[in-house]
């Protein structure tokens, strides 16, 4: 029986307490109401549409403060509004402190892109890098025709033992072209140095003769295999039979080095005025460029 009834009591107070709560719940959402239908009214009055109020909260700062500090609104932290991108807030707001504000749209940061040229493109502000590929053709051919007939000259009066031509090869030029082209070409005796140097120094020459007056990558190579060809089956040919390396490192490791001689002399002529020493490698690594355009970086 006394069980019963301190059962009875205690289910008596648990109910309540439970009304008790109730009745606080409903006082709380009553005094709230006005507060929230204020800012609903805020947004139209009359029917007619009103400006929104937004209030910012940055979350990082870039005041005074520790860089990249976390905070709730700068006014917690006594400091000025921060200057970072700042998102608007509408209705609830992590910032009471802030006073609310019409904030102004900023543009988002965005990363600008890499708009460097590609070095593989013509150059601009040299010789003939607007005028017709033709007139790059000519210029070239009568530069470098010149030059092979004046290293042949030189290249005759050198010892056979570093020529390896035959003595007096020239004088039967006429029967050697004709061999030249009537049969393969041979594997030479030449020294490894003259092979895998001096014919790849050679086609860096051809190659930049045309690159270096606006022409691409690819019509420089071009030019570099002709000239090559031209070499080996008519000027050289009159003295001695065609070489396999020479057919393959002149236009091929030609071309390879000489863009990158190009970027490299580029790239020194680009930094401004030039002392001896400068000039001296510049027209080491790109005679080309030189005889084109003197020491006048491209734009």
């Amino acid at each position: 029986m006394v069980r019963r009834m301190r059962s009875k009591t205690t289910g008596r107070a648990l109910r309540a307490r439970c009304r008790a709560a109730r009745v606080a719940v409903l006082v709380f959402v009553a005094t709230s109401a006005p507060r929230l239908a204020a800012g609903e009214g805020a947004e139209s009055a009359g029917g007619m549409e009103l400006p929104s109020i937004v209030e910012t909260c940055p979350l990082f700062r870039s005041d005074g403060g520790a860089e990249g500090s976390f905070g709730f609104g700068e006014g917690a932290f006594g400091g000025e509004q921060s200057a970072w991108r700042t998102e608007p807030v509408s209705g609830f707001s992590l910032c009471p402190r802030l006073e609310a504000t019409r904030v102004a749209e900023r543009p988002e940061l965005r990363w600008a892109p890499w708009t460097a040229r590609d070095p593989r493109e013509p150059l601009r502000g040299v010789r003939n890098a607007t005028a017709p590929h033709r007139k790059r053709l000519v210029r070239s051919t009568v530069i470098l025709t010149g030059t092979a007939i004046a290293s042949g000259a030189i290249l005759s009066l050198l010892p056979k033992e570093e020529t390896n031509w035959e003595e007096g090869a020239f004088d039967h030029g006429l029967s050697n072209l004709g061999r030249a082209w009537t049969e393969l070409p041979v594997w030479d005796r030449d020294g490894a140095f003259h092979d895998w140097f001096g014919h790849p120094y050679a086609g860096a020459f051809y190659y930049n003769m045309m690159r270096s007056q606006g022409a691409t990558v690819s019509q420089s190579f071009a030019y570099c295999v002709a000239q090559s060809v031209l070499w080996e089956y008519v000027l050289e040919a009159a003295a001695e039979q065609p070489s396999i390396q020479d057919l393959v490192s002149t236009p091929i490791m030609g071309a390879a080095l000489g863009e990158a001689l190009h970027r490299w002399s580029i790239s020194i002529l680009k930094k401004g005025r030039l002392n001896f020493g400068e000039k001296v490698l510049v027209f080491l690594l790109n005679p080309s460029y030189v005889i084109n355009n003197g020491y006048r970086a491209p734009e």
